[in-house]
């Protein structure tokens, strides 16, 4: 759902050519390592845990309808807002999965793939195809809209995911911009930072976000295979992942969710979910009952709530409920 590389047939340079070429080599002998070290082995680390979770429950549809392409969840007030995304919908369900009810629609949200908490007692869905943040309440209504304007002439915002700080400021990742935007509740930009690169304030098409407790916002930087925490003013905090299928590398990034001092982190390649310290350093990766690591089908964002991991699988067209002590 992300967008990656994009060469058009007709004005496709040398270095774009080279570009995917190169992604295309990266891939596939990516897999040659996963098949020939094995399920289990290409994972080997010499020092992490295994965080065990035990399977509770799946949810796969809502008002009959099978959820398709879900991409992003959220709770608020005890309810679970899942972004069904190629039925272009919000289903509400509780805690245990019962469904509740279902908002939004084709014209409203025609590409969304984040949903965010308000702080208002509702929730942020941005919309990446008409480039709008639109704000519902708890039960669905719309309440207001704004555009997310172009930092650059010419530019076309990709909106894919929001996250709101205590103090009510809105942090948007413009993917295919590479860049944070930082707008007020009214629709005023406040700041924005960020530019296509590898260094410590660029990104190579970021995707999701979270924010802790201290404020610093953590982006899941897909193509530089890492996440990236930055102060609320835009300054590089830290860093966790990098490049790699190992335990303790990233290589296709798609969620992060953070708990207290622990961000866990979706690779929608591998397929595991790794749990990181938010100043550093890897804790461990999800695991069954007998040590063997989770294999999650596109793990996108995740949420936790009421001693339990929800997880979005993309492709498995369901959020998985996985138990979890803290």
């Amino acid at each position: 759902m992300y967008t990656c590389w994009k060469v058009s047939r007709a004005g496709a340079s040398v270095s774009d050519k080279l570009r995917v070429m190169f992604w295309f080599a990266a891939l596939l002998l990516a897999g040659v390592m996963l098949l020939a070290m094995g399920p289990s082995s290409a994972l080997a680390s010499l020092n992490y845990e295994k965080i065990v979770v035990e399977f509770d429950f799946a949810i796969e549809q809502g008002a009959g309808q099978a959820l398709e392409q879900p991409t992003d969840l959220s709770v608020v007030d005890g309810e679970l807002y899942v972004l069904d995304g190629m039925n272009h919908r919000v289903a509400v369900f509780d805690l245990d999965g019962n469904y509740r009810r279902q908002f939004g629609s084709p014209r409203e949200i025609p590409r969304a793939i984040g949903i965010c908490a308000s702080g208002e007692g509702g929730v942020y869905v941005p919309d990446a195809e008409t480039g709008r943040l639109l704000a519902y309440s708890a039960r669905g209504e719309l309440l207001r809209s704004f555009n997310v304007a172009p930092v650059r002439e010419g530019e076309k915002p990709d909106i894919t995911d929001c996250v709101v700080s205590p103090a009510g400021e809105i942090f948007l990742a413009d993917n295919n911009n590479h860049r944070v935007q930082v707008y007020n509740r009214e629709g005023e930009r406040l700041r924005h930072w960020g530019r296509f690169g590898e260094a410590g304030n660029e990104f190579r098409f970021p995707a999701t976000l979270d924010i802790d407790a201290d404020g610093v916002i953590f982006v899941v930087d897909v193509i530089n295979n890492r996440v990236k925490g930055f102060r609320a003013s835009g300054r590089p905090a830290q860093w966790l992942g990098g490049w790699g299928i190992t335990p303790g590398r990233l290589f296709r990034p798609k969620g992060v969710l953070v708990v207290g001092d622990r961000a866990f982190v979706s690779d929608s390649y591998t397929g595991v979910i790794q749990v990181f310290r938010t100043a550093g350093g890897l804790v461990g990766i999800l695991a069954d009952s007998q040590g063997e690591n989770i294999r999650f089908r596109t793990p996108t964002n995740m949420v936790f709530a009421n001693n339990r991991l929800y997880v979005v699988e993309q492709l498995e067209n369901r959020v998985s409920v996985w138990r979890l002590e803290p």
